[in-house]
């Protein structure tokens, strides 16, 4: 070995700096793949999983942002689906801190409802709504949202509430519907504060809460009207 190193030809100062200069680049791109090729962007890395669980490429509809998590709502070929990227520091992939997940999907082929995984800059609970009839231009829709127990913060009571919201139709013909919370006095949680402290982690969990909806012309004159439960949250993650 030492004999065929000393027949290697010797490499002027100039080229071994060309050597080391093209080492570095090589680690430098050779690292990321390593590392999964992380997205440069909360999309990107909802794309990427959309492309790992073989779902056809989709529409971006809407989007609802709250600190580091953004919530979307997606079309894609022949369905509609909810879905999230959140961020987490993670020392086994150091690059990719953007973690995606799809929470709910349904047919486009039925009308339905769906809630975005996440609240906006207002801490307004968003559902989407589609299927609607061709003349509605307008809708209500009522959500009953059942009590749970937070998983932090101190000691109070919650109750079942009921919210009710009123929206426009889109250009792309659907529905967005923000949901407030109640301002509560004293010891007791407003119950869609108290859903998103309990599962802050790990996406809305409305499953099983009770909706209706009013489609509606112009005139406000009920056109048809859609009653449902939530379905549930499929968490499906793009786990590290």
């Amino acid at each position: 070995m030492k004999k065929l190193w000393k027949c290697l030809p010797k490499l002027s100062r100039k080229w071994k700096t060309v050597r080391n200069i093209t080492f570095v680049l090589l680690t430098a791109l050779l690292l990321p793949a390593a590392l999964g090729w992380p997205a440069l962007t909360q999309d990107g890395a909802l794309a990427k999983m959309q492309g790992k669980y073989l779902l056809t490429p989709s529409e971006i509809l809407y989007r609802t942002r709250q600190g580091d998590t953004q919530g979307y709502l997606l079309q894609g070929e022949g369905w509609v689906a909810a879905g999230r990227v959140e961020k987490y520091d993670s020392t086994s992939r150091p690059l990719e801190r953007d973690v995606p997940m799809i929470t709910r999907m349904l047919s486009r082929e039925e009308p339905g409802v769906l809630v975005i995984p996440a609240r906006d800059r207002d801490s307004a609970t968003v559902l989407a709504a589609f299927g609607a009839p061709e003349e509605a231009v307008q809708a209500e829709l009522t959500l009953e949202v059942a009590a749970v127990e937070p998983d932090w913060g101190p000691s109070k009571t919650v109750e079942d509430e009921t919210f009710t919201a009123r929206c426009q139709r889109e250009e792309n013909g659907y529905y967005f519907f923000r949901l407030l919370p109640h301002d509560h006095k004293g010891a007791q949680y407003c119950v869609l504060d108290a859903v998103w402290m309990r599962l802050l982690g790990a996406g809305d969990d409305f499953a099983g809460d009770r909706y209706t909806l009013i489609w509606e012309d112009a005139q406000g004159q009920e056109l048809s009207r859609l009653t449902g439960e939530i379905p549930e949250n499929w968490n499906l993650r793009d786990f590290w």
